[in-house]
């Protein structure tokens, strides 16, 4: 089973790509997914790898084998609010196009600040042959859509999306939308980095008003990522990720 394995980006930087997308893209590549393409799904980002590291193509062009690429598109949508993204959209729906075009018969979604961690959780992913599936956010009650994976029998369904009105998107979180068919909640994981570190604290610092800090947004004052961790996501460039299971 092919798959197309890929993140939205929008890349704005050398520090950006180092940080963020070349770890992403390394992490993963260093794990067995198969027959896998990865492919970055861009909303007109300015800066550009160099072309060892990854290809940048416009939507429709033909990528090169067992290489990495950057689907670029021209214009920037962005996002103006906490619930108005048609950059993520464009992108995100841009991946049943994709997948199609180059015979994948499986689209694993993973955001660039999420990361799949353990051996059981990639068996999990590779033996899925049909349906929509994401994972759980424990501490917030809600699908973490972060991850997703979506089979064959349900790309009609993810292109259904494209021909919605925009008004029919804006203004709800895609976690209210996405049809999922499967919600796995037997994967531990989480956003460890919006975990806060009380006991490092005294007095009136235990206060969560202190989180906004800078000084209190560094790693010490952070959960770190569990060592059984299946999963994280929005994974911070200064948290150490635990050694995938081999």
């Amino acid at each position: 089973m092919r798959s197309v394995f890929f993140c939205t980006s929008y890349i704005a930087n050398a520090d950006a790509w180092s940080s963020r997308y070349k770890r992403w893209l390394e992490f993963h590549q260093k794990l067995n997914f198969g027959d896998v393409r990865f492919i970055m799904i861009d909303d007109a980002s300015p800066f550009s790898p160099p072309k060892h590291e990854a290809i940048v193509a416009r939507p429709g062009e033909a990528l090169p084998e067992n290489f990495p690429a950057i689907i670029r598109f021209d214009n920037r949508l962005g996002r103006s609010s906490l619930l108005s993204y048609p950059g993520w959209w464009r992108s995100f729906l841009h991946s049943v196009d994709l997948a199609r075009s180059i015979g994948a018969n499986k689209i694993i979604h993973v955001e660039s600040d999420a990361f799949i961690i353990s051996q059981r959780m990639r068996d999990y992913i590779n033996n899925l042959e049909s349906g929509w599936t994401t994972f759980w956010a424990a501490s917030y009650n809600f699908p973490e859509t972060a991850i997703q994976v979506i089979c064959e029998d349900q790309f009609d369904a993810l292109a259904s999306f494209k021909g919605k009105p925009t008004a029919e998107l804006e203004g709800k979180f895609a976690e209210e939308l996405l049809p999922f068919t499967c919600v796995n909640r037997e994967m531990v994981g989480d956003r460890y980095s919006e975990f806060r570190i009380p006991l490092l604290r005294t007095g009136l610092l235990r206060s969560r008003k202190f989180n906004r800090l800078k000084f209190f947004q560094r790693d010490q004052f952070r959960e770190r990522i569990p060592a059984d961790a299946d999963f994280a996501t929005q994974v911070t460039a200064d948290q150490r990720i635990p050694l995938a299971n081999a």
